[in-house]
């Protein structure tokens, strides 16, 4: 049995295409429901984006304002700063005579005491002192006290250039361990000598450190001349 078409071929060609326009707008739809929600995401992204991109621009507004109230402080540091500086570059020529006269003290021996402390950064230190002094010692014995006292002072590192300027035997009667009936203080038997030293200056902070002078005596020549000066200063 054979099926003959009698219909023309412009209409089977139709015909034939007519199946496929329903999957070609089905496919045209899908395509632009994609690309609707494809936008809309890309909406929403660049919406989000701009929300961040505002809070940041609101977060450095607010740090600007901040800057600017706390620019003060910073001024006010930097002056701080400056000032501190001259202050350090003023001083860095300047002797410490408050550490000079707490280390003299220190290295006192304890038999020691000081009626005059005079301490200057240009001509030195000038004291004087005394010590206790058994009746009947010989001098050499009464005058240990004052060779350990220079010793002691050459052996300080921003002292130099000790010497023993005056010793004699001498009574002090500001106190006493005992006193007479009447209630006077008997005088104490003591040697009262005088020392002079240099102080070392601290270099400037513009100029470089300059090396200190030297002591012209050790420690072992500074306490026979103590002893020296004390001997002859007795036999007077």
């Amino acid at each position: 049995m054979f099926r003959i078409n009698l219909l023309p071929k412009e209409v089977l060609e139709r015909r034939r295409y007519e199946g496929w326009y329903r999957w070609v707008g089905i496919g045209a739809i899908v395509a632009i429901a994609i690309m609707l929600l494809i936008y809309a995401g890309l909406l929403i992204e660049a919406k989000s984006q701009n929300d961040q991109l505002q809070a940041i621009l609101e977060s450095a507004s607010s740090q600007r304002v901040l800057a600017e109230q706390l620019a003060i402080f910073q001024n006010k540091e930097a002056e701080l700063q400056a000032r501190q500086s001259i202050a350090q570059t003023a001083l860095a020529g300047r002797v410490n005579v408050g550490q000079v006269a707490e280390d003299v003290s220190l290295v006192l021996p304890d038999e020691v005491w000081l009626d005059l402390l005079t301490i200057n950064q240009t001509t030195g230190i000038v004291m004087t002192a005394q010590t206790p002094r058994n009746s009947g010692e010989s001098d050499d014995v009464a005058y240990k006290s004052v060779a350990k006292t220079l010793v002691r002072l050459n052996e300080l590192p921003e002292l130099y250039d000790v010497w023993l300027t005056t010793a004699v035997n001498d009574q002090w009667g500001a106190w006493a361990p005992t006193t007479t009936n009447d209630g006077s203080n008997i005088p104490v038997n003591v040697v009262t000598f005088g020392a002079t030293t240099k102080v070392v200056i601290p270099p400037a902070a513009s100029t470089p450190a300059a090396a200190a002078p030297a002591s012209p005596s050790t420690p072992a020549a500074a306490a026979q001349g103590a002893v020296n000066a004390a001997n002859s200063a007795g036999s007077q």
